[in-house]
């Protein structure tokens, strides 16, 4: 499977559309009990509002284990980091975790410099992360 290619599972996209019309499409799929949340574009003060939704809705039904790829996202802003933390805390308070994967060099050295790597694990692709969070399940 190249890193495009969506693991086993169904996928559904999510869109969301701002009072002025832009939308911040996510695709969402599942592999087990194992969700993939992957937005499409920069994750700046106005789309962090998106993904905190489509996130929140998702934990609230559930969701524990939680891929964030990032593949295609070229940028993170301050508000979309707290919305991140803000997820990856609601999972933890019920034996969750969240795993980002396929950051680009832009936004790993923003989560390097916000020292969020102490908070989240990293891997390269979807899969891997899927993989990773099998293996220590």
């Amino acid at each position: 499977m190249n890193n495009n290619e969506k693991s086993v599972g169904e996928q559904v996209s999510y869109l969301l559309r701002d009072e002025l019309g832009n939308c911040m499409p996510i695709d969402i799929w599942y592999d087990g009990d194992i969700w993939v949340f992957r937005p499409l574009g920069r994750i700046d003060a106005g789309h962090s509002v998106d993904l905190d939704t489509a996130l929140t809705e998702g934990i609230d039904q559930g969701m524990r284990l939680i891929v964030l790829d990032l593949t295609d996202v070229p940028y993170i802003s301050s508000s979309g980091l707290r919305t991140v933390i803000k997820a990856a805390k609601a999972v933890k308070s019920d034996g969750g975790r969240i795993t980002i994967c396929g950051l680009n060099d832009t936004v790993r050295e923003i989560f390097k410099v916000s020292g969020l790597f102490n908070i989240f694990r990293e891997f390269p692709t979807a899969n891997e992360a899927i993989s990773g969070i099998q293996s220590n399940t």
